[in-house]
């Protein structure tokens, strides 16, 4: 698990959510940048994690079966997919496609207004913004989820209610890796589906993993070509993608 930004607490409460999802033989390590924005609430942030998240992974592309990259933006994931053969899989995908798999419809119940463009985006890249009926946002900062937990869920519980009301919503996407920890509550609460990307994910890169599958190499996650990169920290693409 990767948490793109560099929240240490944000990291922590990801590996007691990650681990809970996993089976008992899936190791969890969770890692985050040693550079970066503290929490990732622009399309800058996105680009900076980005960056640095591509230079975890490339250092540790050896030591794992599997990456999930746990930020609803889903940065990097592409790049990453490109870098290294197994499967590589973003929180905002994984519970996209597993809602629609529940729910005919579905919604994502975010933090912050202005992150609804980009979330929106993620999901119109996994294939599904004809199954999503709406991405909804409260007045909170990603770093302030964990301040007040049950305050979170309050209001995260009252927009979810909207989406269902106002939204013919049949299942929830928390849209943020910090929202993780609310999903089993609040899927009591509400009566229906509500999924934590990183719980999801977890489960679909055991999935792919014991199914025997790794990412496609033919075409579009082909290895990057081979090129200096002019006054960069050291990357090596040779090889990429062939571990």
């Amino acid at each position: 698990m990767v948490n793109p930004n560099t929240s240490p607490s944000m990291s922590a409460a990801i590996a007691t959510e990650c681990r809970g999802a996993a089976r008992a033989s899936t190791t969890v390590d969770v890692l985050n940048p040693r550079r970066g924005p503290r929490s990732i609430e622009s399309y800058t942030e996105d680009c900076l994690a980005s960056a640095a998240t591509v230079e975890l992974v490339m250092e540790h592309r050896d030591a794992y079966d599997g990456y999930v990259v746990a930020c609803f933006d889903d940065p990097a994931v592409r790049a990453l997919r490109e870098l290294v053969r197994g499967p590589v899989i973003g929180i905002a995908e994984a519970a996209a496609h597993m809602a629609s798999l529940v729910a005919a419809k579905f919604s994502v119940v975010t933090v912050m207004r202005r992150s609804k463009p980009r979330l929106a985006e993620s999901i119109e890249r996994a294939g599904l913004a004809g199954r999503c009926g709406s991405v909804r946002a409260v007045d909170l900062s990603v770093l302030q989820i964990e301040e007040d937990l049950d305050a979170t869920r309050a209001i995260i519980a009252a927009e979810a209610r909207r989406a269902m009301e106002e939204d013919d919503a049949e299942a929830i996407c928390l849209g943020c890796a910090g929202l993780g920890p609310l999903d089993k509550s609040l899927q009591a609460e509400l009566g229906i589906p509500v999924l934590d990307g990183c719980g999801c994910a977890v489960k679909l890169v055991e999935a792919c993993v014991e199914y025997g599958i790794t990412t496609s190499k033919y075409l579009s996650y082909a290895a990057p070509p081979e090129k200096e990169y002019v006054d960069w920290p050291v990357f090596d693409t040779a090889g990429a993608g062939q571990h």
